[in-house]
């Protein structure tokens, strides 16, 4: 029997681990019997599989929760800490709560330009 983890993945990130793939997953929110909605989430560690539940108002918010979740167990991992957890070959996982503000989304000036804060 295939357990309720495995059914409603719809998006996931395969991080670089000691040079393989360590797949964090993320199951479609939903709407709980409390009237919050929780999203379930796993991390495929190498000695086995991590998961968690987080709630939120909507399931935006319970996506995002999940995703700050997800990004503080990778954050405090051994392997993090040594440098070998990485996001192609960077040290930013990009997820939240620093999602879209680490050096994967820092531009380039143009040519001939200076950046402002070096400026």
């Amino acid at each position: 029997m295939e357990s309720r983890m495995n059914q409603s993945f719809f998006v996931e990130r395969s991080f670089d681990l000691y040079g393989l793939p360590l797949v964090v997953r993320f199951q479609r929110p939903e709407k709980a019997p409390g009237g919050e909605f929780r999203c379930r989430w796993s991390i495929g560690w190498p000695d086995g599989e991590f998961r968690g539940d987080t709630p939120g108002e909507d399931g935006i918010q319970a996506l995002m929760l999940a995703m700050q979740s997800a990004h503080h167990e990778l954050l405090e991992s051994d392997a993090y800490k040594a440098g070998r957890l990485t996001l192609w070959g960077q040290a930013d996982l990009d997820l939240p709560p620093d999602w879209a503000t680490g050096p994967l989304y820092q531009m380039p000036p143009p040519p001939g330009r200076t950046p402002p804060d070096m400026a």
